[in-house]
């Protein structure tokens, strides 16, 4: 394995655990502030968190036998990310009956700005 792959999920390794952290903690201030929010909220968050663990996954971490280039393997990570999106939204609003759409979204957004910049932050501080 190169230096700059191994480097990478080690990188991507901490900003999920990072991430994390931030999820835990937003979702126990949300919990606190106002608890018939905190559901559709922790739903919002994890609803783009998940699946972005799921692509780190796929891309750094899955070893496979067929002979992929990386480019595939980011390409379906990336149709599995939003394929699993489309499933959590849609089995949020089917199955919390009743579900904040505003705390929801809310929640989502965070987590696509941390998905984004954890990691640009933690690259920046190097």
């Amino acid at each position: 394995m190169s230096a700059v792959i191994h480097r990478a999920k080690q990188h991507y390794l901490k900003s999920l655990k990072t991430e994390f952290a931030f999820i835990l903690l937003l979702a126990l201030l949300c919990f606190f502030w106002q608890k018939s929010l905190s559901i559709s909220f922790l739903n919002g968050l994890l609803a783009s968190f998940l699946p972005h663990c799921l692509f780190v996954y796929w891309f750094f971490f899955r070893e496979t036998t067929k002979n992929q280039t990386k480019m595939t393997a980011l390409y379906r990570g990336e149709g599995i990310k939003w394929l699993v999106t489309i499933l959590m939204i849609v089995a949020s609003f089917k199955f919390i009956s009743e579900i904040s759409i505003i705390a929801f979204f809310v929640g989502y957004v965070i987590s696509l700005i941390l998905n984004n910049f954890i990691p640009f932050i933690l690259s920046s501080r190097k």
